[in-house]
């Protein structure tokens, strides 16, 4: 199944075309001082939930008229009472660093409390510094994966995704990336894979969500048209039927469907959602393996539903969830269950570690795993294995939390 998804990459080209370490001095002693406590690991989407203040970032003119552009991505401190306190550079380029720890140490925090007393957070912060040539708007919002679906304000999207399925977008980026796609006029929101044999699916298909700018007013049927022409004039596939409409949440949406000579099947979605034409581009082996993706956007409503907060107002003292590097996660695991190794990554003598981001409830499940990096050939292998993984309780002054961490899955060939 893999090969088609990864063919997939090489439409979003044409679809284009038609398109057209610092620190602070420490803050006056505080009551707690003696005891010093160690800071409380936050997890970033839960530490940016208490921002309270921001400072503008202000864009290096250097940094600019050289073209460079990128994410930064800080360590931060914050004091009892909110202040950040000490600011750390983890990644992203020099001439970019300085100007994101400027802003982000004038930040301010609501402060955190640990059983009714404020105390001192760790947790990541990411700045993007992106440049925005003339008349050319700023890339949409990615959207994110959270709850088992994605949702996208920008574009008020938002969709269930099952359990079940791969997400693999992290990785789908870095591979656009890494055979030198662009990202300039189409962006990836989604890449999921939906794996055979999972009960009740029993479907192996693949699907991308992309984002792509288009000029004036073309719309999603001349968008399809120009792509059925192109797919058969290159007698690439037959188209199956005509392009067809329908609705969903409020959404026009536009479908053509083609059999391509290898015998799998895509199909092709479009709507238009301010200056972007939204596609699902989805490719299966069967027509079950087709209808069971396009099944997801069934659900869509055209307002995201309230989003639970991050702070569970049930319970003020404590995050939704922490961050824990691998080694202390390794250290709670209570049951592994070994993946199998793919047959036709073993012909292929693909080997290699598959990296996955995974979040563990409070009770020791696998709640949500995303793919982070390693050959695509194994994704699918690792994370059915991962998923049975059981872990002791993360416990967080007594109580159990939920905690995100990296899990590293090994795949090595014996000769």
């Amino acid at each position: 199944m893999k090969k088609p998804f990864i063919e997939l990459i090489g439409l979003l080209l044409f679809s284009a075309a038609c398109a057209c370490s610092q620190t602070e001095p420490p803050p006056p002693s505080s009551p707690r001082a003696a005891s010093a406590p160690s800071p409380v690991e936050v997890a970033p989407e839960a530490a940016s939930a208490l921002v309270v203040q921001k400072a503008s970032i202000k864009y290096p003119d250097a940094a600019r008229k050289a073209g460079i552009q990128g994410t930064v991505v800080l360590r931060i401190v914050t004091t009892y009472s909110g202040e950040v306190k000490e600011v750390t550079v983890v990644s992203g380029h020099p001439a970019l660093a300085q100007a994101a720890v400027d802003a982000v140490k004038q930040w301010k925090y609501q402060p955190y409390l640990v059983e009714g007393s404020p105390a001192e957070i760790e947790t990541q912060v990411s700045v993007n510094f992106q440049i925005t040539k003339p008349g050319q708007s700023a890339p949409p919002p990615l959207g994110m994966f959270r709850d088992n679906a994605y949702t996208n304000d920008y574009f008020d999207v938002y969709y269930p995704v099952s359990r079940d399925w791969v997400r693999e977008t992290d990785l789908m980026r870095s591979t656009i990336a890494s055979e030198g796609g662009s990202q300039g006029k189409y962006v990836l929101l989604a890449a999921v894979h939906i794996p055979a044999d999972t009960y009740p699916l029993n479907a192996d298909s693949s699907f991308t969500v992309l984002a792509v700018s288009r000029p004036g007013a073309q719309d999603c049927q001349q968008y399809l048209e120009l792509l059925a022409n192109s797919v058969q004039s290159h007698k690439e596939a037959k188209q199956k039927g005509q392009i067809s409409q329908f609705s969903v949440a409020g959404h026009g949406f536009y479908r053509a469907d083609f059999e391509y000579r290898r015998g799998d099947q895509r199909a092709f979605l479009c709507t238009a959602i301010k200056d972007y034409l939204l596609q699902w581009n989805i490719a299966g082996w069967s027509k079950q393996g087709i209808e069971t993706a396009v099944s997801t956007l069934n659900s869509m409503t055209p307002v995201p539903p309230t989003t639970p907060s991050l702070i569970p107002t049930n319970a003020p003292n404590h995050p939704q969830q922490v961050q824990v590097n691998s080694g202390m996660s390794t250290g709670l695991l209570i049951k592994k269950v070994a993946p199998d190794y793919p047959p036709e990554a073993k012909h292929a003598h693909i080997q290699g570690s598959v990296v996955l981001r995974a979040v563990i409830n409070k009770s020791g499940d696998i709640a949500e795993l995303e793919i982070i990096s390693g050959p695509i050939e194994l994704v699918v292998s690792a994370v059915s294995a991962v998923r049975k993984w059981k872990y002791r309780p993360y416990l967080l002054n007594g109580e159990p939390v939920a905690v995100q961490t990296t899990i590293v899955v090994k795949y090595v060939l014996g000769f």
